[in-house]
């Protein structure tokens, strides 16, 4: 259940389910503005507890994400699909990965319309910088690229951080293993292996990666064209190792060192957004794919919620996240509304002035929180999020201050997850330990109305099925 947005992209799902949202139209001016230029900083696996405007569980300073929280909104309420993959392409498209088939083994096909391919639609110039992890490993190329997905040019590992340990481990043979690399590729070019990944590298990933994409925000700025720089950090995911400048600086272990390096990597970001004097129109958004780094010695903090990423506890799926933009968003915002990141697309779509960017041919599970983000509405415009497994099966719907577990599933990756429901009130329960079902029985029968409506729509837009191939065409469906 969503609360209404202005707009919606297909008429059917305004009359019969809300679940989708297209952008409210920006009000008519005389002349056209300017397009703000895009940052999305988006770190892996980083919980709660670790960042200073949430109440830093290790007191290392993070004063340049604190910054954007200053200069702009804190959400507390912020939401995520629980794994590396499918949060990723639930940020991408504007839409629940399980609607994309999206699995943490299996990406998203190329049918999918990413925001990146909506913003180059309209004249801005797309560039990822670091961890892309959706679809595909550290061996692969030619297959779903990040070129053939909508950018212009990347940088880094198209798969996921803990392959830098590959080479390390007893039962490496490079004989018959293929050496995991760090790689670069720009749109119409074959990409190209840059050095191999391994714990070396590892730690200097970010900063290369970092510096890479203010060098293509600079050449954006010298050819006069908006851009949206995408910085997915492969901090803190294990191996949680820092940039040698910051190893064993903190004194907090290799977490408390990840995190001055990542604060560090945001500072360099923030500073050339000035030094190119375009602060006051460029979006700027700092928000982590899931929730606390699980793996010991690597343990992370979700702060006050219990669990970790894998796991749709709060602890995996409530995440940092702060977003400023001086030209539209009053500084200083902080609220506990429903957030989903799925709301980017339809939001930024509204936020460039184009909200004909964003797809009408499938669902979108996104809705435009532009309004509220600047403050013209003290409420979001959703107020519901669904968590599905891998197949698809409903975990868990989280309404309001309420999560209704249909099978409670404490920790990642629980195979057998309870058969028995779970009802939790997440004000006065924030650990989602003491189960109420049995004292407020009619939340259920809403969470089963918006699974109802989730389903519903499915029968009108059919999800991809999972590992589907290119070329992917829908039921009676062309592209």
């Amino acid at each position: 259940m969503l609360r209404r947005p202005r707009r919606f992209i297909a008429c059917w799902l305004l009359a019969g389910l809300g679940l989708t949202g297209a952008a409210a139209p920006v009000a008519a001016q005389d002349t056209a503005p300017e397009r703000p230029n895009i940052v999305l900083m988006f770190p892996d696996n980083l919980g709660w507890g670790e960042v200073g405007a949430y109440g830093s569980v290790r007191g290392v300073p993070t004063p340049r994400i604190d910054q954007i929280a200053a200069e702009g909104i804190r959400l507390t309420n912020f939401i995520v699909e629980y794994s590396c993959t499918v949060s990723r392409t639930a940020l991408l498209t504007g839409r629940y990965a399980v609607r994309a088939g999206a699995t943490q083994r299996s990406g998203m096909t190329l049918w999918e319309v990413t925001l990146p391919e909506a913003l180059q639609s309209v004249g801005y110039a797309t560039g990822l910088f670091g961890k892309w992890h959706v679809g595909g490993d550290n061996t692969w190329e030619g297959r779903r690229e990040p070129t053939d997905q909508g950018f212009d040019e990347w940088y880094g590992i198209p798969g996921t951080s803990h392959t830098s340990q590959f080479t390390t481990f007893d039962t490496w043979d490079p004989a018959t293993m293929e050496t995991p690399y760090i790689w670069e590729g720009r749109a119409g070019e074959r990409p190209r292996k840059l050095k191999p990944f391994d714990m070396e590298t590892r730690r200097t990933l970010d900063r290369e990666a970092a510096e890479r994409g203010i060098d293509f925000m600079e050449r954006q700025i010298d050819a006069d064209r908006p851009f949206f720089f995408f910085y997915p950090m492969t901090q803190i995911h294990f191996p949680t190792l820092a940039h040698p400048d910051f190893a064993g600086a903190t004194g907090a272990g290799d977490i408390g060192d990840a995190m001055a390096d990542v604060d560090h990597n945001v500072g360099l970001v923030l500073d050339a957004i000035d030094r190119l004097d375009i602060a006051e129109n460029t979006i700027v958004f700092w928000c982590t794919d899931n929730g606390a780094e699980r793996r010991r010695p690597w343990r992370g903090s979700a702060g006050p919620w219990n669990g970790f990423y894998n796991s749709a506890m709060e602890g995996g799926i409530r995440t940092p996240c702060v977003i400023r933009w001086p030209a539209r968003i009053p500084a200083g915002q902080v609220s506990n509304e429903i957030v989903h990141q799925v709301d980017f697309f339809p939001t930024l779509a509204a936020a460039v002035g184009a909200p004909e960017i964003v797809p009408t041919d499938r669902a979108i599970d996104g809705v435009n929180q532009l309004a509220f983000l600047e403050g013209q509405q003290a409420h979001s415009n959703r107020d519901s999020v669904i968590f599905m497994a891998m197949g698809g099966r409903v975990l868990a719907v989280k309404w309001k201050d309420w999560k209704f577990w249909y099978a409670f599933r404490p920790e990642p990756g629980d195979p057998n997850p309870t058969s028995t429901m779970r009802l939790f009130n997440l004000r006065s329960d924030p650990k989602e330990e003491s189960d109420v079902k049995d004292a407020n029985p009619w939340v259920k029968s809403v969470a089963d109305r918006i699974v109802a409506e989730f389903m519903a729509s499915t029968d009108l837009y059919p999800n991809v099925p999972a590992g589907a191939d290119d070329p992917y065409v829908p039921p009676g469906g062309t592209r």
